[in-house]
């Protein structure tokens, strides 16, 4: 039997145990680059900071990616956060926070050491911002040395820089970052915005192929509303190597073709963690691509990836350097080149001659994307543009996880002198295009 003092000193020891761990609340509230989350967790987000609050850092812990001061400072410049923050939309800046949280404990000494990526779940699981199984993702990879810093990826290919990591609560541990994350946004979009700067690198010919045609419609609706895709992009100069060729073919062989670039997986979208020599994995066509790992990088069939890991809100993209398919899937990769020697029938290009962007092929068919962001209060357009002529409705709801009013949503109009897509976000009621 435990004497009295003896009771008394382990109460003691246990109590100060129990204080040594701070909760969330105090970490908030004393951690002077925080005062903005602080605010806006206790004013506008109470709720959400009792859940939190909830969470055991020994039995049930989380993760957050805490924006600082300077995070809230830059949102009225940030895409698809701002518009929300502005109009004081409490429900989707419930949301966007979501995205901030991480079920387990994520530590950076269990970031991998070879600065190779981590893609983990979020708790952003609404169907109006995830269309991947398990809740939204977010990219964790230790980059530099001495010491390395911790980088939080996200939609648009956003980083958010840690500042100070590894700040323990009670229910887990946070890390402050210099940037919001930015809930990944549906394939058109990002391909109408990815790589501009670097035409020759940009995606706008493949997407644009998948418009060009009445055919070709389901496809370009599966892309956008199906979960969990996998997509490799040729580039517009892979494209345009190949236009001689791509020009010429049917509308049902063109349909293929592009299908053979996309995976649907039955485990989720194939990050470039989830890469390993040799696997194979089904397409949209019905064949299999294979995926090749050596020292000179990765490659799908024999087409290197040159850009990995741009997140989507149905899975996830990446960028290669030839034109896929399936009459050539036993092409090996040279992993001594950079550049791959494409495997279909190829416009002569001269040494020396410039990327010419006016020569990829479908670019013209590329929808216009208007981002509209349509809170409770408001409707927030950023601009973008019209073009006359006789269109095609297609609708469509998700042929993946989700269907039905709570799938993301999608209305695509086509036209026939032109092609004009608004794609609009209807914050609350889910994804949808309009023209």
């Amino acid at each position: 039997m435990f004497s009295p003092r003896l009771t008394t000193a382990l109460l003691l020891s246990a109590s100060t145990l129990a204080r040594a761990t701070p909760s969330l609340s105090d970490v908030l509230s004393t951690t002077a680059n925080l005062s903005s989350l602080n605010a806006l967790l206790t004013a506008q987000l109470p709720d959400l900071l009792k859940t939190l609050e909830g969470y055991d850092s020994n039995t049930n812990p989380v993760t957050l990616i805490a924006p600082s001061n300077d995070a809230f400072l830059r949102l009225p410049d940030t895409p698809v956060l701002g518009p929300a923050f502005s109009d004081n939309d409490t429900v989707q800046i419930n949301n966007f926070m979501l995205y901030h949280v991480v079920p387990g404990l994520h530590p950076s000494t269990s970031l991998n050491k070879d600065g190779s990526f981590q893609f983990l779940d979020t708790m952003l699981t609404s169907n109006n911002w995830t269309n991947v199984t398990g809740g939204q993702r977010v990219g964790a990879v230790l980059q530099g040395d001495a010491p390395p810093i911790v980088v939080f990826t996200s939609g648009l290919s956003t980083r958010s820089v840690v500042t100070n990591q590894d700040i323990e609560f009670t229910g887990g541990i946070l890390h402050i970052v210099d940037a919001f994350a930015v809930p990944p946004m549906p394939y058109v979009y990002n391909a109408d915005q990815y790589n501009l700067a670097y035409p020759q690198d940009a995606v706008l010919s493949f997407t644009g192929a998948l418009y060009s045609q009445p055919i070709n419609l389901s496809l370009a609706t599966i892309v956008n509303t199906t979960s969990d895709l996998t997509f490799f992009v040729p580039s517009n100069i892979a494209m345009e190597l190949a236009s001689e060729f791509l020009a010429f073919i049917p509308p049902t062989a063109l349909q293929e073709l592009l299908s053979y670039h996309i995976v649907h997986g039955a485990v989720g979208p194939l990050y470039s963690s989830n890469f390993t020599n040799g696997t194979q994995a089904m397409t949209l066509q019905g064949t299999s691509i294979t995926l090749f790992f050596t020292g000179g990088g990765y490659f799908v069939n024999s087409a290197r990836i040159i850009a990995s890991d741009i997140l989507l809100a149905n899975g996830v993209m990446h960028v290669i350097d030839n034109v896929l398919t399936p009459d050539k899937d036993s092409v090996q990769p040279n992993a001594t080149t950079y550049t791959q020697l494409p495997v279909l029938p190829t416009t002569m290009v001269v040494a020396g001659d410039m990327f010419n962007s006016s020569a990829a092929p479908f670019t013209t068919f590329m929808p216009n994307i208007v981002s509209t962001v349509t809170s409770t209060s408001s409707v927030l357009a950023t601009g973008g543009s019209g073009a006359t002529g006789t269109t095609t409705g297609l609708s469509a709801t998700s042929t993946g996880k989700k269907s039905g009013a709570d799938g993301l949503k999608q209305a695509a109009h086509v036209g026939v002198v032109g092609s004009v897509c608004v794609l609009a976000f209807l914050l609350g009621a889910g994804w949808f295009w309009t023209l």
